[in-house]
């Protein structure tokens, strides 16, 4: 047995109080030792920048006690069929507070993110001593920054939104308008009814959003013009305010809904013949260039028209003949046979076999039928040989989605030699960079995109006149 000698109560009581302070003191120590916490990384404010459509920058200001190691953007570009996006890292400066940027190429070569497009997008960043912190999502629309936008909201099945800018509401009331006479007169047709918002972006004229479109080259350019585009699936721009290009631009959005599969398109003669009988006039210009085709039987077979003309002198034509094709079919066998047509090929089958399913005619005989109804004679078509594959439909080629390679730019800068920042909640301030090339999740949503943003989105088209000498 080990005995102690009993310590006194006082004595005692010190000894207690002397443990304690030390056991602290100890605490204290250790709590100073530990990494720095994501409490000491603070997100002082974020904007974003749209100088102009083809690029956004992406801003922030932060404060990091320890300094930052790392800053990374993460955004999605927002779709009803599937949100596609990308990010990069930023680099960073010494300083316990200081701005990082990204800019975003909106419309280059790589990619066209469309003017209207949704966005959301948040910061990540890592101190020195390994703290994380992720700042809030925050959504914006990218509208074109050289213009003062206003907006208007009516419906709700679905609702329609329209963005305007200067002494443009009554055009951006037409605009609004035609819309909805299009969701729902189109939508019976098909019927189908589209369940997401829709965004229409008014420009007063061609000239003002050029720099919105994508560019299809020089010659097409200077011979066509473009009052309107499709863009996204629930995007329309217009740069004609007139009620038959909305009107057949938000055609092509119920068309997408009601017939556009995941993996395969329309073919142009029927999402465009439908898109211009959307119009509910189909316009003399398309009519007249049908006329002349009729009678020197120049007609264009319709396998030649799986995807849209890049032929400026057939664009008229094009549309003419391709509502020509799809008002035959809707007046000789019903409303409710071309809906079916519709949801038989989104079902997954072929145009043709669509055709054969619903009409007995593969699209060699639709064309026949066609021509017999104008007076013309009918066709051969040579029979494919024998073990040969189908023949192959083109698609629409994809508007443009951000690619899996790096561009734009990314800066970090202290400060006080930031120029233009505005802090948060600011309009849409934006100008941007890259996606980063990293393996199949890049090359997938790049394939996601090109479904989401490219399908059934080309314009209505109209043959500029021939410039004046003078």
């Amino acid at each position: 047995m080990i005995r102690v000698p009993r310590v006194p109560g006082r004595v005692r009581g010190a000894a207690t109080l002397a443990l304690l302070a030390s056991m602290l003191a100890l605490v204290l120590v250790g709590l100073a030792a530990e990494p720095a916490s994501a409490d000491t990384i603070e997100l002082v404010s974020q904007s974003e920048r749209a100088d102009n459509p083809a690029s956004l920058v992406f801003t922030a200001r932060v404060r990091a006690a320890a300094g930052l190691k790392s800053a990374r953007l993460v955004y999605k570009v927002k779709n009803p069929d599937a949100d596609v996006g990308g990010g990069g890292e930023v680099p960073v400066s010494p300083g316990n507070e200081i701005d990082v940027s990204y800019s975003l190429t909106t419309n280059g070569s790589e990619r066209y993110i469309p003017v209207g497009s949704s966005f959301s997008y948040h910061w990540e960043f890592e101190d020195s001593t390994g703290a994380k912190v992720s700042g809030p999502e925050k959504e914006f629309v990218f509208l074109d920054g050289r213009y003062q936008w206003r907006s208007r909201t009516e419906g709700t099945a679905p609702p329609v939104t329209v963005y305007w800018y200067g002494a443009n509401e009554s055009r951006a009331q037409i605009a609004l308008d035609a819309t909805t006479v299009s969701l729902r007169q189109t939508g019976d047709l098909l019927e189908t009814r589209v369940t997401y918002p829709i965004k229409v972006v008014v420009y007063a004229s061609e000239s003002d959003g050029e720099a919105a479109q994508r560019p299809r080259g020089r010659s097409f350019d200077a011979t066509v013009q473009t009052g309107g585009t499709r863009v996204a699936p629930d995007l329309v721009l217009v740069f004609v305010p007139d009620v038959d290009v909305v009107r057949h631009e938000v055609g092509h959005i119920v068309t997408h809904v009601a017939g556009d599969g995941p993996f395969a398109q329309l073919p142009s003669w029927i999402d465009e013949g439908t898109a211009v009988w959307a119009q509910g006039s189909p316009g003399s210009g398309y009519l007249g260039a049908l006329a002349l085709a009729l009678m020197g039987d120049s007609t264009l077979n319709l396998r030649s028209m799986q995807s849209a003309t890049n032929r400026p002198e057939e664009v008229n034509l094009f549309y003419g003949q391709a509502f020509s094709t799809v008002d035959h079919l809707i007046k000789t066998y019903g409303q409710a046979r071309f809906a079916e047509l519709y949801r038989t090929f989104r079902a997954g089958t072929s145009m043709d076999d669509a055709l054969q399913k619903v009409y007995g005619f593969d699209q060699n005989g639709l064309y026949n039928e066609w021509r017999k109804s104008k007076n013309l004679p009918e066709l051969t078509f040579a029979t494919p040989a024998a073990g040969a594959g189908p023949v192959t439909e083109a698609t629409r080629p994809p508007l443009g989605v951000p690619s899996g390679s790096s561009s734009g730019q990314a800066t970090s800068v202290p400060p006080q030699s930031q120029p233009g920042t505005t802090g948060e909640g600011t309009a849409p301030e934006v100008r941007g960079g890259g996606l980063p090339a990293s393996g199949i999740a890049v090359l997938a949503g790049t394939v996601l995109l090109a479904l989401a943003l490219g399908g059934g989105a080309f314009m209505l088209l109209r043959r500029k006149p021939a410039p004046t000498e003078g």
